[in-house]
C-alpha cells in the first residue's frame, strides 16, 4: 500500500512538470516561509489540524507530526516527546510564557486547554539558545491568540462526543475588536466516563484483573476551563492581559494504584462508569499574563510577564504500612490526602530585535522564580524554591535572498533549594530524615549555529547546538514510594548540569505536487540524568517496592524523520472542484548508553520507529453567482490514516519488549453554510478494527494495560 501511493505521487508528478516546470514556487504562507528559512527543524500546524486528528489530550492530538510523539495516561492526559525526549527536557511556551506545572511527574499531564490552541509550533532538538533550561530535546510554542480585524465579532461553538470513554465536550468562544480595543473569551467543559480497552482482563504482577465491560474502572473525569484576554493594539504598540484557569478532577486506575491491587472494592467501583471514587487527583492551573510589544523603524521590543499557580491534590485510602499507625492520627488535616503539591511561578522575559542591514540582531533576558509547597501524608519530594536568569544574543545574516546563516550563545545561572523533611511517624525511635537541606547553583553556556538555503525546488538547512538542563528537586532530592510506577526513587544531589551536543540537517524538495522533506539527527549527551532500577527493594515505606536511584551517564542518540507528501487540487483538470492529498512519513530514535551500569543498552521510554500513510479528499462544491440560497453546502470530505509501529526490542530492564501494531482511522466530514454561519461537521473512527496494542511510550504499559479500543469520534463545529 505505502509503495503503491509512493509510485502514484511520483508518476502524479511527471504529469504535471509538463505544464508547471516553469513555473516558481511562491511560498505565502508566513509559517512555511519561516519554516524554510530558519536553520532548526521545526514544524507548523493549525487549529484545524488539532480538530481532525482530536486525541484525549493535547499531546495525542499531535502524534501524526514526525518526531512527536506522547506519554499517554490513561484517556485524558499527555506529555509531549520531541525525538524520545520528554518530561522536563520538552519546554512547553505558550504565548510567549513558560507552561510551569508539576511536569516532572510521569502521571502528570498538560494543563493546557486544547480546543484554545490557533497554533502549534513544534522544535526539533536543543532550543536552549531562546528558550533555556528545558528547553534541551525541543519546544512546543502554542499561540491561543489573533487579533481580531478592526470593527469585528467571531465566534466559535464546538460540541464533540467520544465512544471509548462516553465523552461529551464542548467550548465556546467569542473575540471581537473595535479601532484599538480587542478582546477575547472561552469557556471549555469535558465529562467522560471509565474508558474502554480491547481486553476483558490485565495481569498486573502475575494478578488477573478483570475490567467488566473492558473498562479500566474509575478513570473518569471532569474538565473546566475558563480563558479572557483583552488589550488594546495601536499603530506602533499592543499590550494583552490574560487570564486563563484550567481545572481537571479525575480518577486513576483504581488496580494500578497504591500498595497492593488485590484490596480494591471493585463492586463499588463496578456501579457506575462514571462516578469518580479514590485514588483520584484534582488538579487547578491559574495564569495570568501580561504582553507588551512596541516597534519602529529601528527596533521591536517584546516583553512578557505572567504568574502561575499549580495546584494538584492527589487522594488514596488510608493505608497503614511499614512504620505508619495503624489508624490515622486526629492531628493530620486530611488522612485521604497522598500528595498535594502547591507551586507559584514568577516569570519575566524581554527580547529586542534590531534590523542592521543585511543582518537581524537579537537580543533577550528571562528569569524566573518558583516556590514549591508539598503535603500530604506521603512523600517523593521536598519542598523546594528555585531561581533561574539567562541572557542570549544571535545573529541572522541574509546572504542572498535565498541563503541565511545564524548564530547566537547564551548564558543561564540557576539556584535550586530543597528543604529538610521528616516523617511524621516514629520509626525505629525517631522521626526519619527523608531530605535534608539543599543549596545548589548552576550555571552554563548554550550556542547555536547553521545555515539555510534554497536552490530552484530544492531547500537545505543544517543546525549545530548544545543545550543545557539544570537538574530538578525530584533527581537531586527524591527520597520516596512512587505509587504510580511501583517504584522507590532515591535522588542524587551530587548531579550536575546536564548538557548536550545535537546536528541535524534538512533536505527538502519543493513542487506544486509533490513534497519531499528527510530530517536526519545525531546528539550526544555528556552526563545524561536517568533513573536507574537496583537489586534492592524497599521495605520500610512500600510493599517491597524496588529501588530506583538518579544517575548520571554519557549517552549518543541518532534518528530522524522523512515525508513525501503529494497535493493536487482544482489547478488540474483531472481534480476539478477537488482535492487529494496524500502522505508517507516514518521515523525513528535510537539511543545508546555509553558508560554507567547500563552501559550498552537505551534509554526509558524509548518510541518505536513507525510508519505512516495518510489519505484525504476532498470535494468542494461550485455554487453560481446568483444562488442567495441560505443554507448550502460547502464541501464534503474523507479519508484515512494507517500506522505501522515496529516491535520494540531495544530496552533498559526491567523494561520489557513491545510487540509491533498496525492501527487503522478513517473519518469523513462536510463543511455547509446557514447564512453567515460556517458549520463544519467531522466524524472520525480510531483504532477501526479494534486492535490490542501496546504502545511502548504509555505510562499504563508498565502494568500490561493495552491501547484504547475503537473509538468513534464526532465533532460539530459552528463559526460566526
Amino acid at each position: 500500500m505505502y509503495a503503491l501511493a509512493l509510485c502514484i505521487c511520483l508518476c502524479i508528478n511527471t504529469y504535471a512538470q509538463t505544464d508547471v516546470e516553469h513555473d516558481a514556487i511562491t511560498i505565502e504562507d508566513n509559517a512555511t516561509k519561516k519554516k524554510l528559512h530558519t536553520p532548526k527543524v521545526v514544524e507548523n500546524v493549525d487549529n484545524g489540524f488539532i480538530m481532525r486528528n482530536l486525541g484525549g489530550s493535547l499531546s495525542e492530538s499531535l502524534e501524526k507530526i514526525p518526531g512527536l510523539s506522547s506519554i499517554s495516561i490513561g484517556s485524558s492526559q499527555g506529555k509531549p516527546v520531541v525525538r524520545g525526549l520528554g518530561f522536563n527536557r520538552v519546554a512547553v511556551i505558550q504565548d510567549n510564557i513558560r507552561h510551569e506545572a508539576q511536569q516532572w511527574g510521569s502521571d502528570h499531564g498538560l494543563e493546557v486547554d486544547q480546543y484554545s490552541i490557533v497554533e502549534v509550533e513544534v522544535i526539533k532538538g536543543p532550543s536552549s539558545l531562546e528558550y533555556g533550561s528545558d528547553a534541551v530535546g525541543g519546544v512546543l510554542r502554542l499561540n491561543t491568540s489573533k487579533i481580531p480585524a478592526k470593527h469585528s465579532i467571531h465566534g466559535s461553538v464546538c460540541l464533540t462526543t467520544k465512544s471509548s470513554n462516553g465523552f461529551f465536550g464542548g467550548s465556546a468562544a467569542v473575540s471581537g475588536r473595535r479601532e484599538k480595543f480587542f478582546f477575547s473569551v472561552r469557556a471549555t467543559a469535558e465529562d467522560y466516563a471509565d474508558y474502554k480497552v480491547p481486553t476483558d482482563y490485565v495481569n498486573i504482577y502475575s494478578y488477573k484483573v478483570r475490567l467488566p465491560d473492558h473498562r479500566l474502572r474509575n478513570t473518569a473525569g471532569k474538565e473546566y476551563d475558563f480563558a479572557l484576554s483583552g488589550g488594546i493594539a495601536g499603530k506602533s504598540s499592543k499590550l494583552r492581559l490574560s487570564l486563563s484557569n484550567v481545572n481537571s478532577h479525575g480518577g486513576l486506575f483504581a488496580n494500578a494504584h497504591g500498595l497492593e491491587p488485590r484490596r480494591i472494592d471493585e463492586k463499588a467501583h463496578d456501579r457506575s462508569s462514571r462516578d469518580i471514587m479514590m485514588p483520584s487527583y484534582s488538579v487547578n492551573h491559574l495564569k495570568a499574563a501580561l504582553q507588551y510589544d512596541t516597534w519602529n523603524a529601528v527596533a521591536m521590543l517584546t516583553v512578557n510577564a505572567a504568574y502561575q499557580h499549580n495546584l494538584r491534590e492527589e487522594l488514596s485510602e488510608y493505608v497503614s504500612h511499614g512504620y505508619m499507625p495503624l489508624h490515622c492520627p486526629e492531628t493530620m488535616q486530611n488522612p485521604d490526602t497522598e500528595y498535594l503539591y502547591d507551586k507559584d511561578a514568577f516569570s519575566l522575559n524581554a527580547t529586542a530585535t534590531m534590523p542592521l542591514q543585511k543582518i537581524d540582531l537579537k537580543i533577550g533576558a528571562s528569569a524566573e522564580y518558583q516556590d514549591n509547597e508539598i503535603g500530604g501524608r506521603c512523600f517523593i519530594i521536598p519542598a523546594f524554591r528555585s531561581i533561574s536568569a539567562g541572557t542570549f544574543t544571535s545573529a541572522e545574516y541574509r546572504v542572498s535572498g535565498s541563503t541565511v546563516l545564524q548564530a547566537g550563545v547564551r548564558y543561564d545561572v540557576g539556584n535550586i533549594k530543597t528543604e529538610k523533611y521528616q516523617d511524621w511517624f516514629i520509626s525505629e525511635g525517631e522521626y526519619a530524615i527523608r531530605a535534608e537541606d539543599l543549596d545548589k547553583w548552576f550555571n552554563d553556556f548554550s550556542f547555536s549555529c547553521g545555515a539555510s538555503t534554497r536552490h530552484g525546488k530544492w531547500n537545505y538547512k543544517v543546525n549545530i547546538a548544545k543545550g543545557f538542563r539544570m537538574p530538578i528537586a525530584k533527581e537531586l532530592a527524591a527520597n520516596g514510594v512512587n505509587y504510580h510506577n511501583f517504584s522507590y526513587e532515591i535522588g542524587n544531589p551530587n548531579l550536575k548540569s546536564e548538557t548536550s551536543y545535537q546536528a541535524d540537517c534538512q533536505i527538502d524538495y519543493l513542487s506544486r505536487l509533490l513534497t519531499v522533506s528527510v530530517s536526519p539527527f545525531a546528539g550526544y549527551f555528556a552526563n545524561y540524568i536517568f533513573l536507574n532500577p537496583t537489586p534492592r527493594f524497599d521495605r520500610l515505606y512500600g510493599n517491597g517496592n524496588q529501588i530506583y536511584n538518579y544517575q548520571q551517564c554519557k549517552v549518543l542518540r541518532y534518528g530522524g524523520e522523512a515525508e513525501v507528501r503529494f497535493v493536487a487540487d482544482n489547478r488540474y483538470a483531472m481534480f476539478h472542484n477537488s482535492k487529494i492529498e496524500l502522505a508517507l512519513n516514518g521515523e525513528f530514535v535510537k539511543a545508546r548508553q555509553l558508560d554507567g551500569d547500563k552501559k550498552g543498552y537505551s534509554l526509558p521510554f524509548a518510541p518505536p520507529a513507525t510508519i505512516g500513510f495518510d489519505a484525504n479528499y476532498a470535494y468542494r462544491v461550485k455554487h453560481g453567482d446568483d444562488d442567495h440560497k441560505k443554507f448550502k453546502m460547502e464541501e464534503y470530505n474523507a479519508g484515512f490514516y494507517a500506522k505501522q509501529a515496529s516491535k520494540v526490542t531495544d530496552i533498559v530492564p526491567p523494561e520489557n519488549p513491545t510487540d509491533g501494531y498496525h492501527l487503522l482511522s478513517v473519518s469523513i466530514g462536510c463543511t455547509a453554510k446557514i447564512s453567515n454561519t460556517e458549520l463544519q461537521l467531522s466524524s472520525k473512527i480510531n483504532n477501526l478494527l479494534n486492535t490490542v496494542y501496546f504502545d511502548h511510550t504509555s505510562y499504563y504499559r508498565l502494568i500490561n494495560v493495552p491501547g484504547q479500543g475503537r473509538c468513534v469520534i464526532i465533532s460539530l463545529t459552528a463559526k460566526f
